[in-house]
């Protein structure tokens, strides 16, 4: 049967600034998004027998309609205008509830996929537009790199992505419902913003020293949770040149120059518990790395 294995790489938010909300109820977002090499594989075989079927390497994940690679799956269907059966398989690397997009990632991955089994019937753009109706965050999957993402995640422009640093990821045992957050981000009273004009230019320079400083989430400062401050605290204590809780958390990255501090650091956070995670920065979102 004819199958492709594709790469989903997870995403942090460099910056993340809300500029208001939409008459649709949707958070009008700007944010600067990058993919890491912290990613889930995405198994899919053609079969004879009709229907989806969905296996995941993490037994929390559901796999029926309520998970995003199986509706996108049922997406790619409806909008080609043909199916056959279909057995999905993720083994899953990037955390869950962590603001990483890892479910995202998955539909992104079964989306790019499906592409490649059926002779391409979707440009990128077109399959963005699919994965649109399904989350905010898979076009960002399915472009990857870095890109400045706008509106409630259609608007894409790429950067050049980092071409150094790792980033150490932590991910405490708690974690935050994105809706939850946004809704707690909705009663702040005063925010601090991030100047996401300066962090376009430190990117553009290739400029990590200047970058980290401006690492800023503006979600960060509605979860009510201590320990991410504390972790934060931490990676910049061992020499992060910014750290910052990334999307609706509650995971955390920190940016270090050189790989042995940031295992230096890793070592010296496992008293916080939770999961640690040493990446580096990627260029690409979703990526058929075979199909036969």
């Amino acid at each position: 049967m004819a199958m492709a294995v594709v790469s989903a790489p997870g995403k942090i938010n460099l910056t993340l600034d809300i500029l208001g909300r939409r008459e649709d109820g949707y958070h009008e977002m700007e944010m600067i998004m990058h993919a890491v090499s912290l990613e889930n594989t995405v198994y899919l075989t053609k079969q004879e027998k009709a229907g989806i079927r969905l296996a995941c390497s993490n037994p929390a994940v559901p796999t029926g309609e309520k998970n995003l690679a199986y509706r996108a799956a049922l997406a790619f269907f409806n909008a080609w205008g043909h199916c056959f059966g279909l057995d999905i398989r993720v083994e899953k690397r990037v955390p869950m509830e962590a603001g990483m997009a890892g479910g995202s990632a998955d539909a992104a991955g079964v989306l790019a996929g499906l592409n490649e089994l059926t002779g391409s019937p979707f440009s990128l753009e077109e399959l963005c537009q699919i994965g649109l109706t399904l989350g905010a965050d898979i076009p960002f999957c399915l472009h990857g790199g870095a890109a400045l993402v706008q509106g409630i995640g259609e608007k894409i422009t790429p950067l050049a992505p980092l071409e150094n640093g790792w980033f150490v990821i932590a991910k405490p045992p708690q974690g935050v419902k994105t809706a939850g957050c946004f809704a707690a981000y909705d009663a702040l009273d005063c925010v601090r913003h991030p100047n996401t004009p300066q962090a376009l230019e430190a990117m553009q320079k290739q400029d990590l020293a200047a970058l980290g400083p401006l690492f800023e989430n503006v979600l960060e400062q509605a979860v009510d949770l201590p320990v991410v401050g504390e972790i934060r605290g931490s990676m910049l204590k061992n020499g992060a040149l910014g750290s910052r809780m990334t999307g609706s958390g509650s995971a955390v990255f920190g940016l270090f120059t050189d790989k042995n501090p940031a295992l230096r650091c890793i070592r010296r956070m496992y008293r916080f518990g939770g999961s640690f995670f040493l990446a580096r920065p990627v260029s690409h979102g979703a990526k058929v790395l075979y199909q036969g």
